[in-house]
């Protein structure tokens, strides 16, 4: 009656969670974690669901609600777009800092009608202020971690850059299946990065340390690029998340 209080964090617990970068990490925000959840149940309003920056889109590209029910008419965005090399990027706006020795995962539930011939990535970048969604996960950035797949494969691949010494590329061991949904993770445990897919590791970072980017403020964002041109192209996102130790 008295209700129930909580003396410490919420966290995941279980390390052989299927999920497993999840473990030891906050579920809510608290003095030890921020953690930010967007479930996509608001509007979405000229390609911007709500409590996003803005959107960064090619002419054809657009993000909406969606209300395909077979899809899910709740709670799901839809990235489409007509013509090659088009697409969309929405960011948050969020200064997200890794640091080294402290923990931080991010991860979004996607699905796509087209495996190969799309570009989808998630992740975080520096650079917000540009004119073609690619360029959140390409060498126009200076400071970036994404992970998704490029045109051309659906094996995921990850991307880094650090100071703008030009982005690095490492392919990883899973992929994406066509109309499927899918739950993309990418961890920072403080020295290792890894990017999994449906709680699997599907690689782990072998670049050097300096090549993942730590101490500088960077935007949690998700992008797609339809490769090969033809129209009805479309990538769903469910959800994003993102959880960081203070």
């Amino acid at each position: 009656m008295a209700g129930t209080g909580l003396s410490e964090s919420l966290e995941i617990g279980g390390s052989f969670s299927q999920y497993r970068y999840r473990s030891g990490k906050g579920l809510i925000s608290s003095a030890e974690w921020l953690v930010v959840f967007d479930d996509f149940t608001q509007l979405v309003t000229t390609n911007v669901p709500v409590g996003w920056a803005a959107a960064i889109v090619d002419a054809g590209g657009t993000v909406a609600a969606n209300t395909t029910a077979a899809i899910g008419a709740t709670g799901v965005i839809t990235f489409a777009d007509a013509t090659a090399s088009e697409g969309a990027a929405i960011y948050l706006p969020k200064a997200v800092q890794l640091t080294a020795g402290k923990k931080f995962f991010m991860e979004v539930r996607v699905r796509t009608n087209d495996v190969t011939d799309n570009a989808i990535q998630f992740g975080l970048t520096d650079l917000t202020a540009v004119v073609n969604p690619e360029d959140l996960w390409t060498t126009v950035a200076a400071n970036l971690i994404a992970f998704g797949i490029l045109d051309g494969s659906a094996v995921t691949t990850m991307l880094t850059d650090a100071g703008n010494s030009g982005t690095t590329a490492q392919v990883g061991s899973r992929s994406l299946v066509v109309d499927t949904w899918h739950v993309l993770g990418i961890e920072y445990n403080g020295v290792n990065l890894r990017g999994f897919v449906d709680g699997q590791e599907s690689l782990l970072w072998s670049g050097a340390a300096a090549t993942v980017p730590t101490g500088v403020a960077l935007s949690p964002f998700i992008g797609h690029i339809n490769g090969n041109g033809a129209g009805g192209n479309g990538v769903f996102v469910d959800y994003f998340r993102y959880a960081i130790e203070r």
